[in-house]
């Protein structure tokens, strides 16, 4: 036996004890088989689709988003800078504890809270106010850790002096979800709060009774996704992945966000 043959054996040996040189770690990555953006495009009147011009005047709420586009030259290169003024609740958006007076920023978060296993549910058959009770998402297979999505249909104002309309949960059916606890709520509705519906709420705190769904949630630090598009292309999809991290602003009661879903 030669010495050549000897060694080609112990690196033969070597190869196979550390695995395949060539082997690609990247192919045993699980790839999505489809990418949901449910995020809008971002114009200067962003606000005023979603809120509709009256609503918006009604909170005293005048600017639209703006671009200050900057243009520069060095030599025979030009560009551009930009200052944006963004409204940080008007299209697809993440509230803060801090939106509702009840505790920290958008940097109180963890960037876990931002991404998690979704279930995504259909009420978009029922009347608008806070008429998705507890019994309605009891039963649904939601567990600890979960990013629930709930979609209603929900059309934007169409003119100017509508106000938006929202189907949303009642308080009992949101304490249920909080205190499971999900990892995050979200709805393409304009907000999780039904400002149509006067039903009073028994709750003991103030806040509570005022914002039901804001508080059984924001209180526990669970984020609140509000006017995600495109909810509708979830229905009836297994396993879905949801993405959904906004700017990590210093206390931010919230800001836009383009989440997205992955498709198993």
């Amino acid at each position: 036996m030669t010495s050549r043959f000897i060694l080609a054996t112990f690196l033969y040996g070597s190869l196979l004890a550390c695995g395949q040189p060539d082997r690609n770690p990247q192919a045993e990555v699980p790839q999505p088989k489809e990418i949901i953006d449910l995020g809008a495009l971002v114009t200067e009147d962003l606000p005023q689709r979603f809120w509709g011009k009256k609503l918006m005047a009604d909170f005293g709420f005048t600017e639209s988003n703006s671009f200050n586009v900057i243009p520069w030259k060095f030599g025979p290169v030009s560009g551009s800078d930009a200052y944006y003024t963004l409204f940080n609740h008007a299209g697809p958006h993440v509230d803060a504890p801090n939106h509702m007076g009840l505790g920290g920023g958008l940097d109180s978060y963890s960037i876990e809270s931002f991404a998690g296993p979704l279930k995504v549910f259909d009420f978009s058959d029922l009347s608008v106010g806070r008429s998705i009770t507890q019994k309605m998402v009891e039963d649904r297979g939601i567990e600890s850790g979960d990013i629930v999505v709930i979609y209603t249909g929900f059309t934007p104002p169409r003119s100017d002096t509508e106000v938006p309309e929202t189907i949303a949960l009642t308080y009992e059916a949101a304490e249920y979800l909080a205190k499971i606890p999900v990892r995050a709520f979200g709805t393409d509705a304009f907000s999780v709060w039904s400002m149509t519906d006067k039903t009073p709420v028994n709750a003991e705190s103030e806040a509570a009774r005022a914002f039901p769904a804001h508080h059984a949630f924001l209180s526990r630090g669970i984020a609140i996704y509000e006017q995600l598009v495109n909810v509708e292309r979830l229905l009836g999809k297994q396993r879905m992945y949801f993405v959904g991290a906004p700017l990590n602003i210093q206390d931010g009661d919230g800001m836009g966000v383009r989440p997205v879903v992955l498709v198993y």
